[in-house]
């Protein structure tokens, strides 16, 4: 079971989250570690992957069994009501969200994903692994508007995000032609967005 930390987040919050889920091991870079002064945990394995030697690393599938009812990864809550709370994703419900998604979008869709959404958020999963478990690239963006200055944006073909992100992508024309699939959500959805997302993409 992995827990996605955002590195953007307040010291505080890592620290709680990491501390609540009862942390085992930490993959990060020495850096980040320093400058979140995560070098103390205690109890805790850090693992620097900016140091790790690919040369020296075994190449060979790990061979774990995993059910279907064990825990794929833990993802908080934004803790606005109170105390951020973690949300147990059990391998069935990602695996059958992977299967779905590839079963609805075209391979030509998932060719190369922006993944510009916080690890923190479950969209993730779709940029991510839908994208990897059809053999598709993943084009990362610290935010969709980066797809503007993104050195691979023309290779994108899918893209999601929000209305309002969108609106900004179309009104600086920043959607490269080989973009084939728009998903919006999270905001209220108009039909003039959408009626111009046709006109001005070449979105099927």
């Amino acid at each position: 079971c992995y827990v996605p930390l955002d590195s953007q987040y307040p010291a505080e919050r890592l620290e709680f989250m990491m501390t609540d889920a009862g942390l085992g091991t930490l993959l990060t870079t020495r850096a980040l570690a320093q400058s979140l002064s995560l070098e103390t945990s205690g109890g805790m394995k850090l693992v620097y992957v900016d140091e790790l030697e690919a040369d020296k690393q075994n190449t060979a599938n790990p061979s774990v069994e995993i059910s279907e009812q064990q825990l794929a990864y833990l993802i908080y809550t934004s803790g606005s009501t109170g105390v951020p709370k973690g949300v147990a994703i059990a391998h069935a419900s990602a695996t059958r969200f992977i299967q779905w998604a590839s079963e609805i979008f075209e391979p030509q869709a998932l060719s190369a994903v922006l993944f510009s959404t916080s690890i923190c958020f479950d969209l993730s999963i779709f940029e991510l692994f839908v994208t990897l478990s059809n053999g598709g690239k993943v084009i990362l963006a610290d935010n969709a508007l980066g797809l503007a200055t993104l050195p691979a944006a023309d290779e994108v073909s899918l893209i999601n995000t929000v209305p309002s992100a969108m609106t900004e992508l179309l009104r600086i024309k920043a959607v490269p032609e080989s973009v084939r699939v728009v998903n919006l959500a999270g905001e209220a959805l108009s039909r003039e967005l959408v009626a111009e997302v046709y006109a001005k993409t070449k979105a099927d």
